[in-house]
């Protein structure tokens, strides 16, 4: 064999193994290109679409708030209607307790008119205003009243 065409195959094997080790790199460059490539893109469309959720969470806030308000303001008009009624239903009963009292009087001074004894406890002015559905009985033994169970039926 020649020495010259040793030399010529052995450069041609080791141009042979550089050009497949660098065709090997090339590939192998392509490839983590690819990869960073891909990884960007994914990267952006993770920016994107946490931007839009901030976005929705931002119009859903500002949903929210209004949402509140508005509950404040019924709310609040609740509160003075229900503020308006109770004064409303002080006054009511008051009246109603002075007119309970003046009719549990006039039933007294019929009963007294028509010979009927009953024993009155002595109360003080005030007192029918706490107490306006007491009604004294009279001195008559009516006994125990009796209900059967179908009274009570619906």
């Amino acid at each position: 064999m020649n020495p010259s065409k040793g030399k010529q195959m052995q450069s041609i094997q080791a141009v042979s193994l550089v050009s497949e080790a660098d065709a090997i790199r090339a590939f192998l460059d392509e490839k983590k290109r690819k990869r960073l490539q891909s990884n960007r893109e994914s990267a952006k469309r993770s920016r994107v679409k946490k931007q839009r959720k901030l976005e929705d969470l931002a119009l859903e806030k500002g949903w929210l708030l209004k949402d509140i308000e508005e509950i404040e303001k019924k709310l609040e008009h609740s509160e003075r209607e229900w503020h308006a009624l109770e004064s409303e239903n002080h006054v009511l009963m008051r009246t109603e307790k002075l007119r309970l009292a003046q009719y549990l009087n006039s039933l007294h001074l019929l009963m007294k008119n028509l010979g009927i004894s009953y024993n009155k406890p002595e109360r003080t002015p005030a007192e029918p205003m706490f107490n306006p559905w007491h009604v004294p009985i009279p001195n008559q033994n009516f006994g125990p009243v009796l209900a059967s169970a179908g009274i009570l039926r619906l």
